[in-house]
C-alpha cells in the first residue's frame, strides 16, 4: 500500500493566502478550481459545459485582479471580484498571430509589461507574448520543436519564466525547466515524479512550482509541489477533476479568495490529503 501522504506543503514564510486556480478541459461539465495550498481544498469557483470553463492556458495578474484563461484560439478574463461574486462576467478576444487565429496552450502573465507569456505545440513552436487587450501575438522566442512546453508560469517575484516538458528528446528529459526566453535558453530545473509523463498545468511562485495534472482524480489523484531551489518533491495537493482532460491549466492567485460557505467546497482537507497516481496530447 504505496500511500504517498504528503501532508507537509512547504509554504514559505506563512503564505496564509496562498491560493492555487485550476482548471481543465474535461468533456460535459467542467470547473474553474480554487485550492487552498494550506489544506488541499477545492471551492468551485465556476461551472459550465462551455468552452469558458475549459482553459488549455492560465495566467494571473495579480497587480490588477484579473483572471485570464484561453481555450485554443480564445482568451478569456475576468476580473477576481467577479468570479468571486458567483456569477462572473466573462470577457473575451480572439488570440491572433500575423492576423490568423492562434491556438494557445499555455499562459502566465509578465506585470513588467504587461504582457500574456504564452506557449504553442503546433506550428512554430515558441513563447508568444500576447497583448491581453486585443489577443496580438508576437514572437518572443522560438526554442527546439524537441521540446514539449504545455504548462507554462512567469514568476513575478524571480522574474523568471518556467515550463513543463513532457518529451525525453528535448533538453534533459521530461521536467520543470527555466525558459531564458530573453536570452534563448532552457534548463532542467526539476524531473517528474511518480512515472508522470504528461502534466499541463504549471504555476510558479514563492520558490515552488506546482504541477496540475489534468486527471480524473481517480486516477490522477494528485497535483505536485516541488521546491525549485533543490528540484525535490516537497508535497502533494488533491486533484479535484472529475474527468479526464487533454488539457490543465493553473495559476497563483492569492488575491482570488472565496469567503467562507460562498461557493461549493469539496472536502479536501488536510485529513483526505493520501496520495495515489497517474495521463496529455500533442
Amino acid at each position: 500500500m504505496k500511500r504517498l501522504a504528503l501532508i507537509t506543503f512547504l509554504l514559505a514564510g506563512g503564505l496564509a493566502h496562498a491560493q492555487l486556480i485550476v482548471g481543465n478541459d474535461q468533456s460535459g461539465t467542467a470547473t474553474i478550481w480554487e485550492v487552498n495550498v494550506n489544506t488541499g481544498a477545492a471551492t468551485a469557483l465556476y461551472s459550465s459545459s462551455t468552452t469558458n470553463a475549459k482553459p488549455w492556458g492560465m495566467a494571473a495578474d495579480n497587480v490588477n485582479n484579473v483572471l485570464y484563461w484561453n481555450n485554443g484560439t480564445t482568451l478569456f478574463s475576468a476580473t477576481y471580484a467577479s468570479i468571486l461574486s458567483g456569477t462572473p462576467s466573462i470577457n473575451s478576444v480572439s488570440i491572433t498571430f500575423n492576423g490568423a487565429a492562434s491556438s494557445i496552450v499555455g499562459l502566465g502573465y509578465n506585470p513588467a509589461t504587461g504582457m500574456l507569456l504564452g506557449t504553442k505545440n503546433i506550428a512554430t513552436e515558441a513563447v508568444y507574448e500576447i497583448d491581453p487587450l486585443t489577443g496580438v501575438s508576437t514572437q518572443a522566442y522560438v526554442y527546439n520543436s524537441a521540446f514539449d512546453f504545455g504548462g507554462v508560469d512567469y514568476d513575478a517575484a524571480s522574474g523568471e519564466l518556467f515550463g513543463l516538458s513532457d518529451t525525453t528528446t528535448g533538453g534533459q528529459g521530461r521536467g520543470l525547466y527555466n525558459i531564458d526566453y530573453v536570452g534563448g535558453s532552457e534548463t532542467l530545473v526539476a524531473p517528474y515524479f511518480n512515472n508522470e509523463t504528461d502534466v499541463d498545468g504549471l504555476a510558479a511562485a514563492n520558490g515552488l512550482a506546482y504541477y496540475v495534472t489534468d486527471g480524473p482524480n481517480t486516477t490522477q489523484v494528485n497535483f505536485y509541489v516541488v521546491d525549485r531551489t533543490t528540484g525535490l518533491l516537497t508535497g502533494t495537493l488533491p486533484s479535484p477533476f472529475t474527468g479526464s482532460g487533454t488539457f490543465s491549466a493553473a495559476a497563483y492567485a492569492p488575491g482570488l479568495v472565496p469567503e467562507p460557505g460562498t461557493m461549493i467546497a469539496l472536502g479536501l482537507g488536510a485529513g483526505a490529503l493520501l496520495a495515489r497516481r497517474r495521463r496529455k496530447p500533442a
